[in-house]
């Protein structure tokens, strides 16, 4: 394994397989047969995602050797079975597109992380005095995480630390835990409704005939409980710590918010359009729209009009910028369309009907059925099993049911409760690694010692919720 290797060796072993080549090939034959429904183009889609398989080998890591290792035995599972090699391929397409789509949106981050505006607009949220600092987190890192995604995360926790040094540049402990609670607080709820979101991208996918108007109000008003539930902890945690000094409110950067929110609209605006007049799905457009969104953001914001020679060399920046971001890209994507495929060819290898008999929802209340998936979602993130992965075997077993045992929407709603609430509480989730490799904390005291009792009280709410929609 790569992972055993010296340097020189992986660069021997891997130096011809060129990710940004095995990400254009890939993702350009994922959009072909969603737009044109070209076959050609879907086997071009199921080896292009091996391909990048073997070229993210050089950045793997435990978590994506033991999920490399699942997958290889789960095809040759299904391999040597009669009518394997038909599972086999869906589930290398559900994998194809859950790259594709994950490394077409996460490319937004790259242009965020060189505009001014992002950078000032995260500077004023996290400069906010004492008595507005956690909604300003909170709100901001959830605004940011419906165009960002996880890139809101990896850009906000540096400027939280930041923020947090005094003037010997020595960081204040109590400041960071309560800006960096308050960025998860918020974060993770963009899950529930965000149409950028992999989560609505997934569930989507999973369970048709869902209500989204339903969905999202449903998810906003949600998010919204969370936020404030999440200050009122805040309030309650740190009701014996010294009042803060009294700081100035910085100066609104309007111009920053204002390309912030134009890019944000745009990008759902156009989305949404495209949605409705092709005939694509919210998560289809969304692959469609976010490049265009991403390559013209970044020329703009670099060469405002000032001439075809100045756009020319951002466009040639651009190409140079996607080249050095292909290597985390490409493992970003196959962590996520592996997580995929295990879930959707476990499913085909276990006996899901036979599962589905033996459970016997039916005689199930709805509410204890809906209660019961964020639990497992939280628990399977305990020992590594990513949300996901989880989502997509349970979406799997579910379609095996004669009928759904919950409406299709309370569903969805449900399972997206859960990978939000993992966030807070499971220290293997994504935004919680991503800080954890920024601020140098611990994932488990993000989670557990700084958010545990935050999570229990979010899920009582939820139960409150359930009952009285279910």
């Amino acid at each position: 394994m790569s992972m055993f290797l010296n340097s020189d060796i992986r660069s021997r072993l891997f130096s011809g397989l060129r990710p940004n080549a095995a990400l254009f090939v890939t993702a350009s034959a994922v959009l072909l047969h969603m737009v044109f429904g070209w076959d050609l183009a879907l086997m071009i889609a199921r080896v292009g995602f091996c391909w990048m398989c073997l070229a993210a080998m050089p950045r793997f890591e435990l978590r994506e050797w033991a999920l490399a290792v699942l997958s290889l035995g789960l095809a040759l599972t299904l391999v040597v079975q009669p009518g394997g090699m038909a599972r086999l391929f869906s589930a290398l397409d559900l994998a194809a597109f859950f790259a594709t789509f994950i490394v077409l949106l996460t490319l937004i981050k790259e242009a965020a992380e060189r505009s001014p505006s992002v950078k000032a607009v995260g500077h004023f949220l996290t400069s906010q005095p004492a008595g507005r600092r956690f909604f300003a987190t909170a709100l901001g890192g959830h605004t940011l995480g419906v165009f960002l995604n996880f890139g809101a995360v990896s850009l906000i926790a540096p400027l939280i630390q930041k923020g947090a040094e005094d003037s010997s540049g020595r960081v204040d402990p109590d400041t960071e835990r309560r800006q960096l609670s308050a960025l998860l607080r918020g974060f993770s709820w963009f899950l529930l409704w965000a149409p950028t979101s992999l989560a609505q991208a997934v569930l989507l996918i999973l369970f048709p005939g869902v209500d989204y108007v339903y969905l999202v109000s449903m998810g906003l008003l949600t998010a919204a409980v969370m936020i404030v539930l999440g200050r009122a902890m805040d309030r309650f945690e740190w009701r014996h710590a010294p009042p803060l000094p009294v700081a100035p409110a910085p100066v609104v950067p309007k111009r920053a918010f204002a390309v912030v929110a134009s890019v944000c609209g745009l990008l759902i605006a156009l989305t949404f359009s495209l949605s409705l007049t092709a005939g694509f799905t919210i998560a289809q457009s969304l692959m469609i729209v976010a490049p265009t969104i991403t390559c013209a953001w970044f020329i703009a914001e670099g060469a405002p009009f000032n001439g075809l020679g100045a756009i020319s060399r951002r466009t040639k920046a651009f190409g140079a910028v996607l080249t050095l971001a292909a290597p985390a890209l490409i493992r970003t994507g196959v962590t996520l369309g592996l997580s995929g495929f295990i879930g959707r060819a476990a499913a085909s290898v276990l006996p899901t009907d036979q599962i589905a008999q033996w459970l016997d929802l039916s005689s199930v209340p709805t509410w204890l059925f809906l209660a019961a998936l964020p639990v497992i979602i939280t628990a399977g993130g305990q020992i590594a099993l990513s949300p996901i992965l989880m989502v997509v075997f349970f979406g799997e077993l579910l379609g095996q049911m004669p009928a759904l045992p919950a409406d299709p929407t309370l569903i969805v709603y449900s399972l997206a409760f859960g990978w939000a609430l993992s966030m807070s509480a499971s220290p293997n989730a994504t935004a919680t690694l991503l800080i954890s490799a920024t601020c140098r904390i611990p994932p488990q005291t993000l989670t557990w010692k700084w958010n545990g009792a935050y999570a229990v009280l979010c899920y009582a709410a939820f139960l409150g919720i359930i009952g009285i929609l279910a």
